[in-house]
């Protein structure tokens, strides 16, 4: 028996071993110019991805346009995806089977509304921008269960809601960028989630025009046009100093926070995704490693197989 016990020990310690039950995370990637969305398994150790050639595999191939941005809900094994040519939101029921992640069938759950930036919370709801029509809208997970598709507005027409891009979510607040006046009106907001009113409303930087947005444990990321990625540290309720955690991109995207250690950034000219450790303290600039190739990157995210 002692025998039996010290070799599982010994196994859940090797590499490519779950050890002591750890769950197996993946890395969700979609790709705009092609259509289609992949995954990468990573590293059972908790490890960042390592770019040794490894590629990624298909995950949804087809009924897709356009999808840019992309969220999970790790605890109902959802996908859900902003496609811009299909205006709404689609969902997908996940599962994973030793290396193998799957996707049931699409289901609409926001229709009317053209979306590039989708994120959730742990309660289920999802969260998104309507850019041309300067909108934050909501759509909970009661809706979802029912099959309500018309979406919440939680911010509209104020000078704080001006073309937003990427956006994100915990279970209080509402983070979102701005792409329009981002210098002299602000670029990055939070509001509140439940009781969304303007005066609960606070800008929290002003930089150029930005596109991906993710929040990684006291920090948030967000990338701009062309070649930047910022960061700022969330804990304060006034505005926030912005430091530039790198300028190496190209066209720098979504980015997405492992829940660990690790922050992924896709960039779209580059057609990779990159990676940096976040557990930074205090936020500097840091240099970016490849974490592996797909054509077009835009949206991130990470599935947790908690099953």
């Amino acid at each position: 028996m002692v025998a039996c016990i010290v070799a599982a020990l010994v196994a859940a310690m090797l590499p490519g071993s779950a050890a002591f039950g750890e769950a197996q995370k993946y890395l969700i990637v979609s790709a705009a110019s092609t259509g289609h969305i992949a995954y990468l398994k990573l590293p059972h150790s908790g490890a960042p991805a390592v770019s040794d050639g490894q590629a990624m595999k298909s995950l949804v191939t087809d009924g897709l346009v356009f999808p840019q941005g992309i969220a999970v809900d790790e605890y109902r094994q959802r996908l859900f995806v902003a496609d811009t040519n299909q205006s709404g939101i689609v969902m997908y029921d996940l599962s994973a089977n030793g290396d193998a992640l799957s996707v049931g069938t699409k289901k609409t759950v926001a229709s009317g509304v053209q979306v590039r930036a989708v994120a959730v919370d742990g309660l289920g709801n999802i969260v998104f921008t309507d850019e041309a029509n300067n909108r934050i809208l909501k759509v909970t997970n009661e809706m979802i269960a029912a099959g309500q598709t018309t979406p919440i507005v939680l911010y509209s027409g104020n000078n704080s809601v001006q073309a937003p891009g990427g956006v994100a979510i915990d279970n209080y607040f509402v983070y979102w960028l701005n792409k329009q006046n981002g210098t002299q009106a602000g670029t990055l907001f939070r509001g509140q989630q439940t009781t969304a009113s303007a005066s609960s409303v606070s800008m929290l930087a002003t930089n150029p025009k930005c596109y991906g947005l993710c929040i990684a444990a006291g920090n948030l990321f967000f990338t701009d046009a062309s070649q930047n990625l910022y960061g700022i540290n969330r804990a304060s309720t006034s505005r926030h100093r912005t430091y530039t955690i790198s300028s190496s991109f190209q066209e720098p995207r979504g980015c997405v926070y492992d829940g660990s250690s690790t922050v992924y950034v896709a960039d779209k000219a580059n057609n990779a995704v990159y990676q940096f450790a976040a557990n930074m303290e205090p936020l500097e600039t840091q240099q970016m490693t490849k974490a592996v190739d797909l054509e077009g990157a835009y949206g991130v995210a990470i599935y947790t197989d908690v099953s």
